[in-house]
């Protein structure tokens, strides 16, 4: 294990052989099914990118990435302005604490494996 995946950071770049926009990956992969759950196309920000549910309000597996390039990762922020909004005001409210839960413990640990199990379907796919 690596010092990326001790700090609770993972990320797989995805091997596809087409170029795709995140729409048409989305397409792609939105009826097979994931152990991570059901992905969903989300506005976050100014950009796109492809989320599976998210397992606490700091773990969540995302499909990010542009120009065909994408990575599945650990995502600590869950999509979605809402998500940033309501996660901002609690890490106010307890001066930080609240994000710094997110990285220990046993969802942490699962949403990285979920990364992996997410990135080698996906890749499997021979999209």
């Amino acid at each position: 294990m690596g010092l990326g995946e001790l700090l609770g950071i993972k990320q797989i770049k995805l091997e596809l052989k087409g170029n795709y926009t995140i729409e048409e990956l989305f397409d792609k992969i939105k009826d097979v099914e994931f152990e991570a759950g059901e992905p969903k196309l989300v506005k976050n920000g100014f950009n796109l990118l492809i989320a599976f549910p998210q397992l606490d309000r700091n773990n969540q597996v995302q499909i990010l990435g542009y120009n065909g390039k994408y990575s599945v990762t650990r995502a600590v922020q869950p999509a979605g302005l809402e998500n940033m909004v309501a996660n901002a005001a609690l890490d106010k409210l307890t001066g930080g604490w609240s994000s710094m839960s997110g990285g220990m413990g046993n969802t942490k640990k699962l949403c990285m494996e979920l990364v992996t199990k997410t990135a080698d379907k996906i890749n499997a796919l021979g999209i």
